[in-house]
């Protein structure tokens, strides 16, 4: 049973559950992407990135275990040297500087579409950084539970209102079933690195995880399989609400499927309001793990004790990031150039890094070889 004393460690379990709330706060801008992509074979392209994100994750925790002890900002200058080291870990906070600007401008533009249309876009991100930071400035202990009060009450409350909008599904729609272009699949899967995003904290928290009597690997594999049943679950449910060609015109086609469901007998209306109201509580716990996991980053490269000054200064450039991107054409572009670093992130120098030490190791030269 674990020590909930213990403010420094994790179990296995914990560490999924953590995942698991970083990936579901899903993005309606890059679900619908991925069904621009494939159509209605949407939900092959996700099975296919659940696998090979869990892939990529299971290469890292690989990864982890040849150095333990040490997160990815520790053992990086050892394997690759101190100056390409040096560049890997600035790609990695660069990946998630894009990435998280992208997702809080996408909050601030659901969150004012459908709730508050008068409020400027900089005060709900401001609003939701501010709490974000408060949570962030804890030690770990403190940040894992409000995440795991997250997983065990907001989650499954989001969950129960994307079930409810299943009253307005038309099997239907989502047919055929079978792809029709392969290659429209194979973008699907490329773009579902977007949906997919937050299985990066590994890197960093591994660390913290006590092994125990879990399988660290099979933990992990049940967490992307929850994930992609998910994921497969909301794209065959917007697309039976309102077809492909009506998900590719619609902004927000998840939010607008939970606002067209009609309960007979209920007085309950705008159900999207309460939809809502607990996917903020998931964006909340999302960012707060973020800011975290990005202060310590330079706390553990530069040798800090504290973190929290870094969260201070991280602060503003995730601010100025996500209110710089009101612009489309600058929205799309982070999109695309966050999903590229990151696919070379996970695909490539994870790999390379895993056996480059693996290598090392084997011949006997050890990891500072």
């Amino acid at each position: 049973m674990a020590n909930l004393e213990v403010k420094s460690q994790m179990s296995p379990l914990q560490l999924a559950i953590v995942v698991i709330v970083m990936v579901i706060g899903i993005h309606s801008d890059t679900l619908v992407r991925v069904i621009k992509d494939a159509g209605s074979a949407a939900w092959l392209s996700l099975l296919l990135g659940g696998g090979l994100f869990c892939g990529a994750a299971l290469v890292m925790v690989k990864l982890g275990d040849l150095f333990p002890g040490l997160t990815v900002v520790e053992y990086l200058p050892l394997l690759w040297g101190k100056w390409l080291g040096a560049a890997v870990i600035f790609l990695f906070t660069v990946i998630f500087v894009i990435h998280t600007s992208f997702m809080l401008q996408g909050f601030s533009r659901v969150i004012a579409f459908f709730m508050f249309d008068r409020t400027p876009f900089e005060v709900l991100e401001a609003g939701l950084l501010a709490v974000c930071v408060y949570c962030a400035l804890q030690d770990w202990g403190t940040i894992l539970r409000v995440v795991q009060l997250v997983f065990f009450t907001a989650v499954p409350a989001a969950l129960g209102f994307i079930g409810l909008s299943m009253v307005s599904f038309h099997y239907i729609n989502i047919l055929p079933l079978w792809p029709q272009h392969i290659q429209g699949v194979g973008y699907g899967v490329w773009h579902s690195w977007q949906e997919y995003f937050g299985y990066e904290v590994l890197l960093m928290l591994l660390p913290l995880v006590y092994r125990g009597k879990s399988r660290m690997s099979l933990v992990l594999a049940g967490s992307f399989a929850f994930l992609s049943v998910f994921f497969v679950f909301v794209t065959s449910l917007v697309i039976g609400t309102f077809t492909v060609e009506g998900v590719i015109n619609l902004p927000y086609p998840l939010v607008s499927a939970i606002r067209s469901a009609d309960l007979p007998g209920t007085y309950l209306e705008r159900l999207d309001t309460y939809y809502l109201l607990f996917w903020i509580q998931i964006q909340f716990a999302m960012f707060a793990v973020i800011l975290y996991i990005l202060a310590q980053v330079p706390t553990r490269y530069f040798g800090y004790a504290d973190h929290r000054p870094w969260v201070l200064a991280l602060t503003p450039l995730l601010f100025i990031g996500g209110d710089a991107l009101h612009s489309s054409r600058l929205y799309i572009m982070a999109a695309q150039s966050s999903n590229l670093l990151g696919m070379a992130f996970s695909l490539g120098i994870i790999p390379a890094s895993y056996g480059l030490a693996w290598w090392r190791r084997r011949g006997g030269n050890g990891a500072n070889g």
